[in-house]
């Protein structure tokens, strides 16, 4: 875990007022993880750090660019992130993870490692849907038209025999509805 130690933040050293740490992310940070999302990129890390006397507040300012590939037509392409995050760490008896951004930990607690926030903040930041820029404007087009001449989906089946599928899914749907009540009543 020697990889991890540059992102440790010694909390017991820290006084009662905020503090700056800057983090260089690249290809040599996201190795550090397994199945992960990203591969390449390139993103500035920008860490202040709240000390108050029962609360830690961590607030991450990130920026840069990810080396993604689109899911239309697997070419690689960049794409900038920028985001704003926080997370709140209260000290208690034991560690868990009250929601997603207020942690409590130890009172004995020594060290912060923010390495697995960092990654997960950018691992989230992904859209769901990878398209390279030159096809988001065909996106955005196909939204706009009139839906009624769009063609999602073709059925290999003509329009009867369609109809004779869903007739027949109608009739396994009763029969499935009879025996749950006739075993309903047989208890």
């Amino acid at each position: 875990m020697k990889a991890f130690k540059p992102y440790d933040i010694d909390i017991l050293a820290l006084k009662e007022k905020t503090h700056r740490y800057e983090y260089v992310i690249d290809e040599t940070f996201f190795a550090l993880f397994e199945g992960r999302l990203v591969e390449r990129g390139t993103c500035k890390v920008v860490l202040h750090v709240e000390k108050s006397l029962n609360v830690l507040t961590f607030h991450f300012n990130i920026s840069g660019t990810l080396e993604l590939t689109c899911d239309r037509s697997l070419e690689p392409f960049t794409d900038p992130i920028a985001l704003q995050e926080r997370i709140f760490y209260k000290f208690g008896e034991e560690a868990k993870e009250l929601t997603e951004d207020v942690m409590i930990i130890p009172h004995g607690t020594t060290t912060i490692n923010v390495a697995h926030h960092i990654y997960d903040f950018i691992s989230l930041a992904i859209p769901m849907k990878k398209l390279h820029p030159r096809f988001r404007n065909e996106e955005a087009l196909l939204a706009d038209d009139n839906q009624e001449t769009l063609l999602i989906y073709s059925s290999p089946f003509s329009e009867e025999e369609n109809q004779q599928s869903t007739a027949d899914d109608t009739v396994e749907e009763q029969w499935k509805w009879i025996l749950r009540e006739k075993f309903k009543n047989s208890e």
